[in-house]
C-alpha cells in the first residue's frame, strides 16, 4: 500500500511568498483536491491514497514549509503561518474550485485557513485532527525533535521497533521524512499547543461554511480525538458529520485505506458517506 502511485505526478516548486513550496500534481479527473500532511511528515505520505483518490479528483500534494524539499526558514511554523501559504498556493495555482483534506497538523492548517475563508472550499476532510492541546502533548514533541536529530538509519531503526506491524518501507519512509524536517517546526507548534487546555478554540469554528468531515479512529488504538471533542465540533460547526473508523489508528489514510476511502470520496463527491457514524 505504500509502494509509488502509478498516476502520474509533475514535481515543481511555487514560491507562496517569503518561502517556496516542493508541490506533487498527480494527474485524474475531476475537480482539484488538496491533501495536507501531518506534522514531520510530507507529500509521499499520502502515497496510499493517491491512485484511488485521482480517479476522481486532481491531486495538488504540497510539502509544507520546513518539511521535506519545501524551503526550511529559522522560524514561522505556526498555524497561521502555514495557512497563508496554503492560500498562497491555491491561488499561484489558479485554482477556483478545490476541497482539501488535512491529516493532523494538516487539518489544523485546512481549518486556520477556512476561518478566513469560510465558504470558499468546496469541502473539507479533517483526517484525526486533534481538536485540544495542553501539556499531554509535550513528550510526543519532545520525541519528535529526538527523532529528527537522528540519521535515517537511527530513526528507521527506532520505527522498527516501536511500530513492528509497519513495513520496512514504511519505517524508512517515515524516517527519511522527520529527518528532513526542520527541529523548528516542533518547538514552535509546541510552545504553542502545551500553554494549557485550548478546546475552546472548536468554538471559533462557527464562522465555517464549507461542508466538513472529521475522520476519527479510537483513542485506544492510536487516534488523536477525544470522542467528546468530535461531538463538539459537530455541534458548532455547520453542517459538520464524523466518519468514525472502528479500531482505527491516527495515521487512517494508510493504516486503514480502505475505510478511510469509503467514507472519504463519497463526501467529496457529495454522496452519503456509507462509514459516517
Amino acid at each position: 500500500m505504500t509502494t509509488r502511485p502509478t498516476t502520474a505526478a509533475r514535481l515543481h516548486r511555487v514560491s507562496v511568498g517569503v518561502v517556496a513550496l516542493s508541490v506533487a500534481e498527480y494527474e485524474g479527473a475531476g475537480p482539484a483536491l488538496v491533501l495536507i500532511h501531518g506534522i514531520g511528515s510530507r507529500g509521499v505520505s499520502w502515497w496510499p491514497v493517491v491512485d484511488e483518490l485521482a480517479q476522481h479528483f486532481r491531486l495538488i500534494v504540497p510539502d509544507l514549509r520546513g518539511h521535506g524539499d519545501s524551503d526550511k526558514p529559522a522560524s514561522g511554523y505556526l498555524p497561521t503561518d502555514y495557512a497563508a501559504d496554503l492560500a498562497a498556493l491555491v491561488d499561484s495555482l489558479g485554482l477556483a474550485e478545490f476541497s482539501i483534506v488535512g491529516h493532523s497538523l494538516g487539518g489544523i492548517v485546512a481549518l486556520t485557513w477556512a476561518l478566513s475563508h469560510p465558504g470558499r472550499a468546496r469541502r473539507i476532510v479533517l483526517e484525526d485532527v486533534p481538536l485540544r492541546g495542553g501539556s499531554r502533548a509535550d513528550p510526543r514533541f519532545d520525541e519528535w525533535i529526538a527523532l529528527a536529530g537522528l540519521t535515517v538509519v537511527g530513526a528507521t531503526d527506532y520505527y522498527r521497533r516501536e511500530y513492528p506491524g509497519w513495513t520496512g518501507e514504511d519505517c524508512r519512509r517515515r524516517a527519511e521524512s522527520i529527518t528532513a524536517t526542520s527541529p523548528a517546526v516542533f518547538a514552535e507548534l509546541r510552545d504553542l499547543s502545551v500553554g494549557g487546555d485550548d478546546a475552546d478554540r472548536i468554538a471559533l469554528l462557527a464562522a465555517i461554511r464549507s461542508p466538513v468531515l472529521l475522520v476519527r479512529g479510537d483513542p485506544e488504538t492510536g487516534s488523536m480525538i477525544a470522542p467528546v471533542d468530535a461531538q463538539r465540533l459537530v455541534a458548532i460547526v455547520p453542517g459538520a458529520r464524523v466518519a468514525h473508523i472502528p479500531g482505527g489508528t491516527h495515521f487512517l489514510h494508510r493504516d486503514q485505506s480502505e475505510a478511510f476511502l469509503a467514507a472519504v470520496v463519497p463526501f467529496l463527491l457529495g454522496e452519503p458517506a456509507s462509514a459516517l457514524g
